[in-house]
């Protein structure tokens, strides 16, 4: 290939991405070897044309892990910027010391802060593009490494060749040599006479993906298949397809299961999602995380797989901690996705007794309790239970021992719910009327000298109902008197 038809060949490749437009800024991330300066000039070539005009900001990265000869690159890369006439960034850190400190393999950590450099320099440039020099060589290597670790189907599609360079980021991360085998890569800049720093760590066999270009590629082409890397890429190929048909299903599932959806946070139907089939569930997952992220997120199929499982699981109320941080949840029929906040602490709150007759303030419900006696017969009680008024209690006198205090839930407490065959847990009962978790710890409870009387607003305790030989009762009212008023009381009489 002649460096002419490259440079036509890379054009019509950023034309069909809609990158070829005139006058971007565009962040080159070059280390001064072969393939990334062989980048640099092609770019530089593009730039140039008079329906281009680009600036390139060409981005070294000094990883402090090569000593002397990192120096050296640094200010080869500088040189080559200053006669090619771009500005040049370069950011110095220590790898060393930080996976030291922080943990983790020495690669992982370099990647991470370089792409951080490289996104902080395109942000200062008032850039959206970052180019990097990934080949099919790369690709197929890192599908290998994928497969050796356990990836799922979107890592069988290997690197992309645009996405956003991390999760959320409007920069994104282009990669116009990933069609180009190294073979010919290094063909052109031998041809074309470009000079470049050798890195002596790629013939190492110390980094992982070293040692799958020198050892164990090679040990598969001689052993199994000479072609082990266009099958890699095949398979890539065939993934990004099924993987593209998959994004589209999840969409429209998605929309389709979607109970409700606001500002960062949505809810679906989960016995309606887990009628799919596994596969679909798990891209709705995907997508429904990504949603409430705004952006793809650095998910392993186990996280995937955690959410699937919580879905089936029949308890309500149980969450998960994702990266994100997000917090999925399963109330009931629903599987809730929201943005992990700080919990709110469940208030203090000290009982407050009830004035029985009279006002009593409760501000823990932003409401005021109204007792009155009232004089009840037969015709009263069966108008109440036709037409229950909403958040009111009647209770019979006879049947309560003042005093009367408001307090919240505490641990173990019991009641006879109204019209119930028998007395449970307060706890089960709240889970029952689908109360969310964090209305529970501020439920109100009236209660006697024998216990929980009425959970406000919802139901009153049977051994308080009114019976056809009442003959006094005790009428509470709540009345609101701020924006946390209870909402509608259930039957109560």
């Amino acid at each position: 290939m002649t460096w002419d038809a490259f440079l036509e060949q890379l054009s019509r490749w950023l034309e069909r991405r809609g990158l070829l437009t005139p006058a971007p800024h565009w962040v080159v991330g070059v280390s001064g070897g072969p393939d990334s300066t062989l980048l640099l000039h092609a770019l530089h070539e593009v730039a140039r044309r008079p329906d281009a005009g680009w600036t390139l900001h060409v981005a070294h990265f000094h990883h402090g892990l090569r000593g002397a000869d990192a120096d050296a690159d640094e200010q080869f890369v500088a040189g080559l910027a200053d006669r090619l006439g771009w500005p040049f960034h370069v950011e110095r850190d220590d790898i060393g010391a930080r996976v030291q400190a922080e943990g983790g393999s020495t690669e992982e950590v370099a990647r991470r802060r370089r792409y951080e450099f490289l996104e902080r320099v395109a942000l200062q440039a008032g850039s959206e593009l970052v180019a990097v020099a990934h080949h099919a060589d790369d690709n197929a290597e890192t599908i290998l490494h994928r497969i050796c670790r356990g990836t799922g189907l979107r890592g069988l599609a290997g690197v992309a060749e645009l996405r956003p360079i991390r999760p959320g980021s409007r920069v994104r991360l282009v990669r116009p040599l990933l069609p180009y085998r190294r073979a010919t890569l290094e063909a052109l800049w031998t041809a074309r006479g470009i000079e470049a720093r050798v890195d002596h760590s790629n013939t190492s066999t110390t980094f992982t993906r070293t040692r799958i270009r020198h050892m164990v590629l090679p040990l598969l082409r001689e052993s199994l298949n000479p072609n082990v890397s266009e099958a890699l890429l095949r398979l890539a190929e065939q993934a990004r397809w099924v993987g593209s048909y998959f994004d589209e299903a999840a969409a429209r599932a998605c929309e389709a299961l979607l109970v409700s959806q606001e500002p960062g946070q949505l809810a679906l139907n989960a016995p309606a999602m887990l009628s799919k089939h596994r596969a679909l569930q798990a891209e709705v997952v995907r997508r429904a995380l990504a949603l409430v992220a705004g952006g793809e997120q650095e998910l392993t199929f186990a996280h995937i797989e955690a959410v699937l499982r919580l879905a089936e699981d029949a308890t309500s109320g149980k969450e998960l901690h994702l990266p994100g941080p997000i917090v999925v949840c399963k109330r009931y029929d629903r599987l809730e996705f929201r943005p992990l906040v700080e919990a709110e602490p469940t208030p203090e709150f000290a009982p407050v007794l009830v004035n029985c007759p009279g006002q009593t303030a409760v501000p823990l419900l932003g409401a005021e309790l109204i007792a009155e006696l009232c004089e009840v017969g037969a015709g009263k009680i069966d108008e109440l239970r036709r037409h229950p008024p909403a958040d009111e209690a009647w209770l019979d006198a006879e049947h309560i021992r003042p005093p009367l205090f408001v307090r919240l839930r505490r641990e173990g407490d019991r009641f006879h719910p109204l019209g119930a065959p028998g007395p449970k847990a307060l706890s089960d009962f709240l889970s029952d009327e689908k109360i969310e978790p964090a209305a529970r710890a501020r439920t109100g409870i009236l209660c006697d000298q024998h216990g929980p009387l009425w959970v406000i607003p919802l139901r009153i305790d049977e051994r308080a109902k009114l019976r056809e030989t009442s003959r006094q009762a005790v009428r509470l009212l709540l009345r609101p008197t701020g924006p946390h008023a209870p909402g509608n009381a259930r039957s109560t009489t």
